[in-house]
């Protein structure tokens, strides 16, 4: 009697379907390995160019203190001597008072850095410590305190500087100690003089805060210096480095186009 079932047939048949089973599985169970393996990696390397970002301008607000600390000497100097000792100063010394109360600086602030990391879903998903979220987070929320109180100091200084000199530019003046003694004597200058200690004070605890929290994601994270270095020589060689093809002269890529036609 025929057998109703082929039992090689259904060998065959289950044996393929099997086959194509783990095959599916095993190509998008290799599939999910690699994305996942790719976003960690991804995820690491924008962590990386976090820290190093507020390395950077931990290292830019340090120069900036150090220009505030020596103009907070310098003013300190001049106001101590007003109003009759002013010219124990000495007419270069008065000169760069004048010139570094209306002299421009900048802190520089980028941030590009902190808006990829705040918008990367994936590197919070990969970033098993929330408390290195909350610091970074912190960095940069403090790192732009620091940025508005400055250049509001910044503004009131340079308004006190801009009303005296259409009054009187300061080389209009007989000599340089009537013309210092003429900015001291203001009072939009003196309350200036007044809060410099104070900004620059707070300025420099703040700075100490961002300084400790990031050197506590790098602990625990795992990242050394030599990482974040290598980062950032990777940013200043793509920022820089110039195809060769680029740096052709019009006249060669004329003649380049008149061959090919």
């Amino acid at each position: 009697m025929k057998q109703f079932f082929d039992t090689d047939w259904w060998k065959n048949t289950t044996g393929c379907t099997v086959g194509t089973i783990i095959g599916i599985l095993l190509t998008f169970g290799t599939s999910f390995h690699l994305e996942n393996r790719s976003k960690a990696e991804m995820a690491r390397k924008t962590v990386l160019l976090t820290l190093h970002n507020l390395d950077a301008s931990t290292r830019n607000m340090q120069t900036l203190l150090d220009e505030l600390q020596q103009c907070d000497t310098l003013f300190t100097r001049a106001a101590s001597l007003m109003p009759d000792r002013l010219g124990e100063m000495g007419d270069d010394s008065l000169r760069i008072f004048i010139n570094a109360f209306g002299s421009r600086r900048l802190l520089m602030t980028d941030h590009t850095t902190s808006s990829i990391f705040s918008n990367s879903f994936e590197v919070w998903q990969c970033l098993d410590d929330e408390k290195v979220i909350g610091r970074i987070g912190n960095c940069y929320s403090v790192l732009e305190v620091c940025d508005e109180e400055y250049k509001k100091m910044e503004a009131l200084r340079m308004k006190a500087f801009q009303a005296y000199w259409d009054e009187c530019p300061p080389m209009d003046y007989p000599d340089v100690e009537k013309a210092a003694k003429a900015l001291l004597m203001r009072n939009d200058v003196r309350y200036v003089l007044q809060i410099h200690p104070n900004i620059t004070q707070m300025l420099r605890n703040t700075h100490d805060i961002v300084c400790q929290l990031n050197e506590r994601n790098k602990q625990v994270l795992r990242i050394t210096q030599e990482e974040l270095d290598e980062a950032g020589k990777l940013l200043e060689k793509n920022s820089y480095d110039i195809d060769s093809n680029d740096m052709q002269s019009p006249e060669n890529n004329l003649n380049e186009n008149e061959g090919k036609e």
